[in-house]
């Protein structure tokens, strides 16, 4: 499910601005589904008002909480109710490439960009919020509630406010190597991508848009990587994952199809059987 259209197309559930096609929301989270399965092509920078998600990736988790902001990269992941759940309000800025490239190279002169450490393989980090960086974020919240179309320089002008102090904070050196990556238009491997992507249920072009590639350059870098085609790869990879689950676990046949990128338990047996010549539910018994 790809969350930047879902928020961008439904903009009475997602009060938003859009501002140099980059988009900022501040709503009240409408999930009703324990868990959901989505996946943002851009980069999200969020912050907690009240409540709290979960957030997983592969074996990682992260609660959100107002005393931290959360970086989201390209990828997929798991948003998760919690226990307590009380509902989620947040405030969610969009990050497109070009135009964090445009924004960074006003910044450049003023950042500190030596002896910054290597860019973590998370997907989604925590970093640090101070007052200076609350009050930044809450003086856009005001602005949801106003009628009258304002001035795009103005919003933009506080979004690059919001950003160079989320940037130039001495404990969020972690944010600023990752965003320098892609600033100096590092390609990502495709093996990173789908080795941390392929258990979720993408489809190609979503491996294309995570990757930053059009469709046909990651069909061509895919191919040149893994000598096959990236379907046979997906399907391949996400059995060898199930099948570990099944020897492994008591997880129900339903939850190992989930978690292995697999549309329903349904579809999930029937590709099963035909690679492995036995039931998922046979060989978890065997």
């Amino acid at each position: 499910m790809d969350v930047y259209e879902i928020h961008k197309s439904n903009p009475t559930l997602f009060p938003q601005y859009s501002v140099k096609d980059t988009l900022f929301l501040y709503y009240s989270c409408p999930q009703k589904e324990k868990i959901m399965q989505l996946y943002s092509k851009h980069i999200q920078i969020g912050f907690t008002l009240s409540g709290k998600r979960i957030q997983r990736h592969g074996n990682q988790k992260w609660v959100s909480s107002p005393d931290k902001g959360s970086l989201i990269k390209k990828c997929a992941f798991l948003q998760e109710m919690p226990a307590d759940y009380h509902g989620w309000d947040v405030l969610v800025f969009y990050l497109k490439d070009d135009y964090l490239r445009s924004i960074f190279d006003e910044f450049r002169s003023h950042l500190s960009l030596n002896n910054l450490p290597e860019p973590n393989k998370e997907m989604i980090e925590d970093f640090e919020v101070d007052n200076q960086i609350r009050g930044c974020y809450k003086s856009f919240i005001p602005y949801f509630n106003n009628e009258n179309p304002l001035p795009e320089s103005l919003i933009e002008n506080k979004f690059k406010e919001l950003l160079f102090n989320i940037f130039s904070h001495p404990e969020n050196k972690h944010i600023l190597a990752y965003i320098l990556k892609i600033v100096d238009r590092y390609k990502t491997p495709i093996w990173e991508v789908m080795e941390a992507n392929y258990m979720y249920d993408l489809k190609i072009q979503d491996f294309a848009n995570l990757a930053n590639r059009s469709l046909s350059t990651f069909k061509r870098d895919f191919r040149e990587h893994y000598k096959t085609s990236p379907g046979k790869w997906i399907t391949n990879r996400r059995l060898k994952r199930a099948k570990a689950f099944l020897r492994t676990t008591e997880k129900a046949v339903s939850q190992v199809a989930f978690e292995s990128g697999f549309k329903n338990a349904s579809h999930f047996s029937r590709v099963f059987k035909t690679k492995f010549n036995v039931s998922p539910t046979e060989f978890q018994k065997q």
